[in-house]
């Protein structure tokens, strides 16, 4: 009893470290909110520079497999939807993106 107590005190972070953590991922977050807020904004006035558009959408990307906005999935989705009838070359290319970093967060969850 007491040798597994001190193994759970072992594996325990530093609380400092947590509230760092936390603090990144809400700053994340909020950077994905404001990428997915530009991207959406763009969409609406048709944009069609699909450089500029990427520069948004790989900041949502990021969201899916890795730390921040819990809406990336969604986002991205709504923009491969808009890419599909606005720019049709780059659709299978942005999709297969979205589906290895779909890969990715699974892996990442097992």
């Amino acid at each position: 009893m007491k040798k597994k107590a001190e193994n759970e005190k072992e594996l325990e972070l530093p609380k400092e470290l947590l509230e760092s953590i936390a603090g990144l991922n809400e700053l994340m977050s909020q950077h994905q909110d404001q990428a997915a807020a530009m991207m959406y904004r763009l969409m609406f006035r048709h944009e069609r520079n699909l450089h500029v558009l990427d520069h948004y959408s790989d900041v949502v990307l990021g969201g899916v497999s890795g730390m921040g906005s819990e809406f990336a999935k969604e986002d991205y989705r709504n923009f491969l939807q808009y890419l599909s009838y606005v720019i049709p070359s780059e659709y299978a290319p942005h999709k297969e993106m979205y589906e290895e970093e779909l890969r990715i967060a699974e892996d990442d969850d097992e």
